[in-house]
């Protein structure tokens, strides 16, 4: 049984009694909480035992102490259960950023699209009136999307493209073939979008000199990557 906070008084009132002995009586040491759910009990047990008008009315002020301390605990314990979260949470991330990571990661255009790749066609010799075939070797797959000659080279003014072939496939539809000149990086809307170029297999570039002397020709292929993204 509790005896709240004048304990003493009480029980030397209660072991006054006759009807009542000491080897039934005891001190508890409560907490606060607890104290109050004590009284709640006590209060309850001695109105059963004892249903008087004085032991209703104690019972009932037991039950209000304790849910007015149940309303006021609410709020502080929210509040540190909040802050608790909080706490653990900033702990996460100084651990990852202690272990060289990011806790979130943001995505833009600039990691999320296509790269375009250039693919060199290399400065290779060509004799008067002669024709060769380059073989140029991607690395990655890619799209070729253009084929570019430097307008600046002297060479680009007297080099005929004759053949492009991809797989196989030659992506000049049609013979006769094309001045360099007219494929150069000052071209607007020279996206051609030709075949796919998988990577280790050969691009061959058909040139044809149409010159009297002997010229070196060189350009670059441009187009998506199909793989790469970042």
């Amino acid at each position: 049984m509790y005896f709240g906070n004048d304990a003493e008084q009480q029980l030397a009132t209660i072991l006054a009694s006759q009807g009542l002995a000491a080897d039934y009586l005891g001190l508890d040491d409560f907490g606060e909480d607890e104290a109050l759910e004590a009284d709640v009990i006590a209060a309850d047990m001695l109105f059963e035992a004892d249903p008087t008008p004085a032991n209703a009315q104690a019972a009932a002020m037991a039950k209000m102490r304790a849910s007015r301390s149940k309303g006021r605990r609410a709020a502080p314990i929210q509040r540190a259960a909040v802050q608790q979260a909080a706490m653990q949470h900033m702990q996460r991330q100084a651990i990852a950023r202690a272990a060289g990571k990011t806790p979130f990661s943001t995505t833009g255009e600039d990691t999320s699209s296509v790269k375009t790749e250039i693919l060199p066609i290399p400065p290779t010799p060509i004799g008067a009136g002669a024709a060769i075939t380059i073989p140029v070797r991607p690395i990655r797959s890619m799209q070729i999307n253009s084929i570019i000659f430097p307008s600046l080279l002297a060479a680009t003014a007297v080099c005929r493209l004759t053949s492009v072939q991809i797989l196989g496939l030659e992506q000049l539809n049609g013979p006769g073939g094309v001045h360099c000149s007219g494929l150069t990086e000052v071209r607007t809307a020279r996206v051609l979008k030709g075949s796919t170029a998988q990577a280790g297999q050969d691009i061959l570039v058909q040139i044809t000199n149409t010159s009297g002397l002997a010229q070196v020709i060189e350009g670059w292929f441009e187009g998506p990557d199909i793989v790469r993204v970042t």
